[in-house]
């Protein structure tokens, strides 16, 4: 199978079974027929990322591009794991909130999903570290990078507490009876992730120009 035709068929089948895994509310299926949902996204996530090392290899065999280098690939695997946990966090951030304000008890479930993702990040980012191993990770150059894209990170957070700040300062209290303690949590979560995901895609931006401009 040509590689655009794998694309063409595991990307709608990855953010599908993102979707199914995750976003869905949760089904009781057995412990077999979780492990068989799981297993099979994973397997599909695992052919993507292969069609994807594999491009990129042909890309550098042939002269075509640059290779891309150990932090630019940190940047995009950081990038695309945050904005799934963002995109879950907002979906179902909102089942978290009890009626009296408090944690809701499908709270548990939805942070153990999100930890579900962070250990898949943590496993994919320990398998590359064996493969970067022999190479220079970091220069000059990376370390301007991850400078510059920490002050966009910080300046954005600070930006979004600002405006929670001015919200809650000068709203009229009856337009802030939704702020219960838990919406307000998920709110401060939403900001710091949303700097995260902000951070790499600054960084995996700085690389990619850099790599085309050689």
């Amino acid at each position: 199978m040509s590689r655009p035709l794998r694309y063409a068929v595991l990307i709608p089948l990855s953010i599908l079974a993102f979707f199914v895994l995750f976003v869905l509310p949760d089904i009781d299926l057995g412990w077999p027929g979780g492990l068989a949902m799981l297993a099979g996204a994973w397997v599909v996530w695992y052919l993507l990322w292969a069609t994807l090392q594999e491009s990129a290899a042909a890309a550098s065999a042939d002269g075509a591009a640059a290779p891309v280098s150990p932090g630019e690939q940190r940047a995009w695997i950081g990038l695309v794991f945050t904005a799934a946990i963002l995109v879950y966090y907002a979906l179902r951030g909102s089942q978290m909130v009890a009626a009296d304000g408090g944690m809701a008890p499908e709270a548990s479930a939805i942070g153990k999903h999100i930890g579900m993702l962070v250990a898949g990040w943590l496993v994919v980012m320990r398998v590359l570290r064996k493969r970067w191993r022999d190479t220079v990770e970091e220069d000059e150059r990376d370390r301007g990078i991850q400078a510059c894209a920490s002050s966009w990170a910080r300046v954005g957070l600070s930006a979004f507490v600002l405006c929670i700040a001015v919200m809650f300062a000068f709203s009229p209290p009856d337009r802030l009876q939704w702020a219960v303690p838990m919406t307000v949590s998920n709110l401060m979560m939403t900001g710091l992730i949303a700097s995260s995901l902000l951070e790499y895609a600054v960084i995996g931006v700085a690389y990619w120009r850099d790599r085309r401009s050689t």
